[in-house]
């Protein structure tokens, strides 16, 4: 199914009552994409509900890959060898493996359609589209219009301002939900914010 609109969410950070307030909200426009931008953890203190309410979503959803998601994973991994490691890192996040499971089934590194790219940390300016990395897409922090790569929107999370911000067609969403800020969504292509 196509969507005519996409509504990106930026960074929970665990913060499950923001995530629910702003959901609410967007109950008004139900034909639209949810389109969540990564880094679902740390920060805020409710990780597994904020991971249990993705889960539970029953509507359409896609879900980034954020670098919080990517180094959980990392360590996850790093730690194969090490089951009271394994079992610690799940009692901090008060998760099972149920949920680390669901990133690695879920979680995707960009999402492109007609009008906008979508990844976390947006994009390596010196690279075309087709040419970033997983480095580029968790990991990047150039600020500045990005017209000169594409026509597209490039809309990202992963870099921290008091509110959504545009510089010509790069847009941030990470408004500093879990460090006492709020959640914000962007309603793609009208450009509609809303927040939690």
């Amino acid at each position: 199914m196509k969507y005519e609109k996409t509504i990106a969410i930026g960074d929970v950070h665990a913060c499950s009552i923001q995530l629910k307030e702003l959901l609410f909200k967007l109950e008004i426009i139900p034909d639209a994409l949810l389109l969540f931008m990564g880094d679902y953890i740390n920060y805020g203190t409710q990780n597994r509900e904020t991971i249990d309410i993705l889960r539970s979503l029953n509507r359409k959803a896609i879900f980034l890959f954020g670098n919080h998601e990517e180094w959980l994973l990392k360590l996850w991994e790093e730690n194969e060898a090490h089951p009271i490691k394994r079992k610690q890192i799940l009692k901090y996040y008060n998760f099972t493996e149920v949920h680390l499971n669901w990133f690695k089934e879920n979680l995707v590194y960009s999402y492109e359609n007609d009008y906008a790219f979508f990844s976390h940390a947006g994009i390596d300016d010196r690279n075309s589209l087709k040419e970033q990395t997983k480095y580029d897409l968790l990991n990047s922090a150039f600020r500045e219009n990005l017209d000169h790569v594409t026509s597209k929107l490039i809309i990202q999370g992963h870099i921290p301002f008091n509110k959504v911000v545009n510089y010509g067609n790069h847009w941030f969403l990470d408004t500093k939900c879990g460090l006492g800020g709020k959640l914000s969504a962007l309603v793609v292509p009208s450009m509609q914010v809303i927040t939690s």
